[in-house]
Parts: C-alpha cells; sequence; structure tokens
C-alpha cells in the first residue's frame, strides 16, 4: 500500500515550517501504513495539476494539503479536477454550511467564499467545523485521493474524525509505540545506554520492533513501536522495553508522550503544594513563558521578574551593589542572590534565577558566550547554583537555559518525594 503526501502552499517552499507533513506521517505510522513520498508543491496551477497526477499514477493513497480556501491562489480544486480530467460543481449543502459559518458570527459572507462549496465531481464532502473549507475524499480507478485544508487546527481535526476512519480499512496489523524524553544526557551517552536494550530486542522479534532517537535543545526522545497481528503480544513487548529503558536511564526519563519540561515541572509543584517565582535575566521571560502555557499554572506559578539590568537587580531582587561590583552580573554569587531576592519579595516556596551570557558579544575568555549560572533558593533548603556552557546561536542558548532550569526545578521537587 504506496502513500503520497503532498502539501501545497508557497509559503511552505518559501520557509514556512510546515507541520501537517509530521502530524499526518505519525497518524499513518499508527495504522501500520508507511509514507511513500512527501511532496511541496507552489501555487502555480500548472506544477500542482503536474505533481497530482504524478501522486495519483504511482500511490494507492493520495493526502492533499492546502489550497482550499477562497482566495485567488487557492486552486487545488481546480488542479485536481484537471489532473483527474474531471470537473467541479457546486455543492448546496457545502455552501449552505459556508453560509452558516458566516451568520453564526454575525458576518456578511463575501462573494469569494462560494468557491469554497466547489467540489470535484463524485466527491464526498468531509465537514470542517473549525473553519470554512470542507475536505473531499475521492474514489478514482482504486485509488483514494483526500483533500484537506492546510491550516492545522482544520486538516488535524478532519484528519482524525475522518481520514483516520476510513483508512482503518487498509490497516496493516496492529502498530503500538511509545516515546519516552529525557534530560540530562548527550545523545550519544543515552545510545550507549540504550544501545544493548534495542540490540537485545532485535534479536528476538523477529522485525517487528523499531526504535528511532532524535535530539533538540538537550531533550532526547527515544520512540519505540511494535507491529503484528497480536495485540496483547504487541503490549507486553512494549511494557518490557519501556521497564527496560527505565532502568538504564532513571531519573533522566522525564516524562512520556505529550509529557514536556514544563509540563512535569508544574506537576511536580502541584503534587508537593510548592509554589514558585523566577528572576529571569538572559532568558528573557523565556521560562515564566514555558511554565505559564501549561492550563492550570495559575495554582503554582506566583510571579516572574526579568531583570535584565544591573540596575534591576539592584532594584528588583536586592543584589548587591557589591557583588556585581567584584563578580559581574555573570557569576554564581549574582545568580545566589537573585534566586534569593525573588523568593524573599514573592512568597513563594521556591525562587529560581538565572544568568547568563546568550551571544552573539558579550563574551571573554574567562566569561564566554553560553556561560550560564542558574539557582534555586527555597524555604528551608540550601541555596544551590550550577554553572553551565552552553553551545549554539543566542536563541539555542536560551532555549537550552530555560530547558536546564526546567530540569533542575523537576529534580529539586524529586528529592521533596524521597524525603
Amino acid at each position: 500500500m504506496r502513500v503520497a503526501v503532498v502539501c501545497v502552499g508557497t509559503e511552505l517552499l518559501a520557509g514556512k515550517v510546515n507541520t501537517n507533513a509530521a502530524f499526518i506521517g505519525e497518524r499513518l505510522d499508527c495504522l501500520g501504513l508507511e509514507l511513500s513520498s512527501c511532496i511541496t508543491v507552489g501555487d502555480r496551477r500548472a506544477d500542482m495539476e503536474n505533481v497530482f497526477a504524478g501522486a495519483v499514477a504511482g500511490n494507492d493513497i493520495v493526502i492533499i494539503t492546502g489550497g482550499l480556501g477562497p482566495t485567488f491562489d487557492d486552486i487545488t480544486r481546480e488542479a485536481v479536477a484537471d489532473a483527474l480530467k474531471t470537473g467541479l460543481e457546486t455543492d448546496a449543502g457545502a455552501l449552505a454550511a459556508v453560509r452558516q459559518f458566516f451568520d453564526g458570527r454575525g458576518i456578511p459572507m463575501p462573494p469569494n467564499n462560494e468557491r469554497q462549496a466547489q467540489v470535484i465531481s463524485g466527491a464526498r464532502l468531509i465537514g470542517n467545523r473549525v473553519g470554512t473549507a470542507p475536505g473531499q475524499i475521492i474514489e478514482h480507478e482504486r485509488r483514494v485521493i483526500f483533500l484537506l485544508p492546510g491550516p492545522p487546527k482544520e486538516m488535524q481535526q478532519m484528519f482524525d474524525e475522518s481520514v483516520m476512519p476510513y483508512l482503518r480499512q487498509f490497516e496493516a496489523g496492529i502498530k503500538k509505540h511509545f516515546t519516552l524524553h529525557v534530560f540530562g544526557m548527550g545523545e550519544s551517552a543515552v545510545d550507549e545506554k540504550i544501545r544493548p536494550v534495542i540490540e537485545s530486542a532485535r534479536a528476538g522479534d523477529g522485525g517487528c520492533t523499531d526504535f528511532t532517537i532524535l535530539a533538540h535543545q538537550m531533550i532526547i526522545d527515544i520512540k519505540a513501536s511494535c507491529r503484528g497481528r497480536d495485540e496483547l503480544l504487541a503490549d507486553e513487548t512494549l511494557a518490557v522495553l519501556k521497564s527496560e529503558f527505565y532502568r538504564v536511564l532513571g531519573g533522566n526519563i522525564f516524562g512520556e508522550g505529550a509529557q514536556s519540561l514544563e509540563s512535569v515541572a508544574g506537576e511536580l509543584l502541584n503534587k508537593h503544594h510548592k509554589t514558585i517565582a523566577l528572576a529571569e535575566s538572559c532568558t528573557g521571560g523565556l521560562i515564566a513563558d514555558k511554565l505559564t502555557s501549561v492550563a492550570g499554572s495559575s495554582l503554582y506559578f506566583r510571579e516572574a521578574v526579568v531583570a535584565y539590568s544591573n540596575e534591576a537587580k539592584i532594584a528588583r531582587l536586592g543584589v548587591k551593589h557589591d557583588t556585581l561590583a567584584a563578580h559581574g552580573a555573570v557569576a554564581a554569587e549574582t545568580a545566589r542572590e537573585m534566586a534569593e531576592g525573588i523568593l524573599k519579595t514573592s512568597g513563594a516556596s521556591l525562587g529560581l534565577s538565572v544568568t547568563g551570557i546568550a551571544g552573539p558579544g558579550g563574551g571573554t575568555a574567562e566569561k564566554p558566550v553560553g556561560l550560564v549560572f542558574i539557582g534555586i533558593a527555597g524555604h528551608g533548603i540550601k541555596t544551590e547554583v550550577s554553572r553551565f556552557v552552553f553551545a549554539g546561536q543566542r536563541n539555542d542558548i536560551r532555549h537550552r537555559a530555560a530547558n536546564q532550569a526546567l530540569d533542575i526545578i523537576r529534580r529539586k521537587l524529586l528529592t521533596f518525594a524521597k524525603k
């Protein structure tokens, strides 16, 4: 079973991140279906027609995203009709749904939105609960073509509610998987730890398990999947693998699946009835942004101060002038006073500070670009300051420092559980 994805949009060729392909690939993987190709094509009609025709000729299933809007460059419907040598017709039900979308918001429907009710001859419509562009399912000469809108929220809703149920008839057995998230070890060190587990699994499974490892901003993701016909055997295989990964990686595994460093830190803060306040310098509020992106963070997040200048560190956090004069803004002593200062003024259970040199300028031989100090203070615990030197460009350093800070919060809270 050959499956192709075609993503439409000149903006995708100009650097816009394409999240649709990754989403579709992951969903297909759950069904045991693998992508044979993923193609991005711009908004030129002749190019689109050629790509669509080639994809249909060489695959059993073709999933096309984008170009279903109402504007002049949304011509996927027309190009698909040309590629299939068929026509378009206005669907009364689709037109009524588009009108209802605008009526429900008290907005007159622009005339060009009527184009979104044009349907490939013989196609079945897929309703759009999020936007105005309906999707389409076209069965053509023993092949299936899906037309889906480009905006991820619309596409994902349609895919999960309509495309996935349709594709289950082609499901290639059972395929299950899990993903573990690791922090505190480099990719090579993780690989060295898990390699014996993977080799042992592959030696005895007849090729039914697959593994991937991916590093991003110091977070290592390990994904294991198992395919076959026996669901209980797949579950048992994955349970053994997960147990072995936890055994060799221990507390460096911070979460699974959709969990993130910020969500895990938040869960632990909530579990131990702790609150936190931040004093950020080089990260510029990034840690606060991550923590407050989690629903329910108001239960444990007290406040954050971005004290970028020395004057702000003195006025807002109580850092001593003498400390800054003797050690500078980027120093363990400064990070210590920042953490203790925000702890005192906020009334939180924990105070965390970050100060460093994100670059590209400002570094010296003694204090290079990437040097970061992270401090954590709390009532009844000793203030700790850690020194790091992060690699990468400015934003890499800032994100790595933020992730490191979240992991420090996580590990500190885990020590409370052991007491």
